[in-house]
């Protein structure tokens, strides 16, 4: 991921925009320093073992993230402003909204390329120093820097009821988000890892009728499996069958079987990239 600046928001409004590669001396905020941007603590969690393989199948997950912000107070004296403005400033975005999060945008030129959502839990700002500087520490309990847009698929092309989808940004695993329209009765819906001696497999032990709607979340935190039919939405959750793993996007090209494509239709197939650091 590059990074040529970092925007900090508060109640999803931009209170400042740090630039990383240079030093903006009209800035009023200046980003001294920024710890707390790599992948440290990674840890493995076993949560099943391959059917056919027998090997052992784990996350590997970051543990809650503290990230460190030391910024300089510049103030513009000519314009009125006083090095206690700066600092009120950054005191109100600590909590500016109900959530009382705040939010790390990192990007590269103009665009967005991931963000980080987080508490602040320390605040320093000490009086008197020759360098007046503040450090805004921020615990963030999902430590996975994602993008603010979703990235798609087209879903249209089977080869023998395979489907093929790459990401090519992310830099760590993740969930993904579809929705299928069922175009003939089906008597469950079967995803696995590939036709013949898979590894693993999700499936929901459901009858779908013609024109029922499927929508599917394998997200980490927001798992969800439901059918919509004439408006009326069921949810399928008690319905997976048991042995049944969710289905995960690596970095790359992931491929998928899934049983009888000739009769649904993909409407969409989406997710959020994601990265382990900066």
């Amino acid at each position: 991921m590059r990074v040529s600046s970092i925007d900090l928001y508060s109640n999803d409004l931009l209170v400042t925009t740090f630039d990383v590669n240079r030093r903006d001396v009209r800035n009023p905020y200046i980003l001294k320093g920024v710890t707390g941007l790599d992948a440290d603590s990674i840890v493995p969690q076993f949560y099943g073992q391959g059917a056919e393989s027998g090997s052992n199948f784990n996350d590997l997950v970051l543990e809650p993230r503290e990230i460190t912000l030391k910024i300089g107070l510049n103030p513009d004296y000519r314009l009125g402003h006083e090095m206690s403005d700066l600092r009120g400033t950054l005191y109100r975005a600590i909590a500016s909204s109900r959530k009382g999060t705040i939010q790390l945008r990192f990007n590269e030129d103009a665009a967005t390329v991931g963000a980080i959502t987080g508490f602040v839990t320390k605040f320093e700002g000490p009086l008197g120093a020759k360098d007046v500087e503040v450090t805004i520490t921020m615990r963030c309990d999902d430590p996975i820097f994602k993008s603010l847009y979703v990235a798609s698929a087209i879903v249209s092309e089977f080869v023998s009821d395979t489907i093929v989808v790459t990401d090519p940004t992310s830099t760590s695993p993740h969930g993904f988000k579809l929705k299928l329209t069922f175009d003939d009765t089906l008597f469950s819906f079967l995803m696995q890892e590939q036709e013949i001696d898979p590894d693993w497999f999700f499936q929901i032990g459901y009858t779908f009728n013609a024109g029922d709607e499927l929508y599917l979340s394998s997200e980490a935190g927001n798992k969800y499996a439901y059918r919509v039919r004439s408006a009326v939405t069921l949810q399928l959750m008690d319905l997976i069958v048991p042995g049944s793993m969710w289905p995960v996007m690596f970095p790359g090209e992931n491929s998928y079987w899934i049983s009888d494509t000739a009769d649904m239709t993909f409407n969409e197939w989406y997710w959020y990239e994601t990265h382990w650091g900066v």
